[in-house]
């Protein structure tokens, strides 16, 4: 996780922007920079397209794209809690890194389905669903596995019996 030269912020960073300085939006943001996209000059200075997940709004963490003014970015110094969210289209966590759902993610589900397991089962196909056009080069059964699979103990571990 290097920074690209000549930046002073690079992936994993969470970084605020103001209104003024972020295309588009309203307030400012704050992003955990999961891409760091190609570089544009423009009238007002350089600029540079982010891909990261928004932290602080209410509805909960979010993806976003935005070009930014490189000058104006800030990185922000008090750590952020950790969002394990997908990023599209390679379905990784932005949170750690690994294949969404992650080992954390799944336990978070399972604790926040724990009274609603078939609601978990929709909500985790739904994901699939909307997962299978970006990964068309895995399995259909390595994809089952990945949302759907680890569910089938009552505990979430994956039955390793057959």
């Amino acid at each position: 996780m290097t920074a690209l030269p000549g930046l002073p912020f690079r992936v994993g960073d969470v970084v605020e922007l103001a209104e003024q300085h972020y295309c588009y939006g309203l307030g400012t943001l704050t992003l955990r920079v999961v891409k760091l996209g190609r570089r544009e000059r423009h009238s007002d200075g350089l600029w540079i397209h982010l891909r990261g997940v928004e932290l602080g709004d209410p509805r909960g963490p979010r993806q976003r794209r935005v070009l930014a003014r490189i000058d104006a970015v800030r990185i922000k110094p008090e750590p952020c809690p950790i969002a394990h969210v997908p990023v599209r289209p390679d379905w990784c966590c932005a949170g750690c890194g690994q294949a969404w759902p992650c080992p954390d993610r799944r336990q978070r589900l399972l604790d926040r389905y724990a009274r609603d397991r078939p609601a978990l089962g929709v909500y985790l196909g739904m994901q699939l669903a909307d997962a299978v056009s970006d990964l068309r080069h895995l399995p259909v059964e390595a994809l089952y596995a990945r949302f759907l699979g680890w569910l089938r103990d009552g505990d979430g571990a994956v039955s390793t019996d057959g």
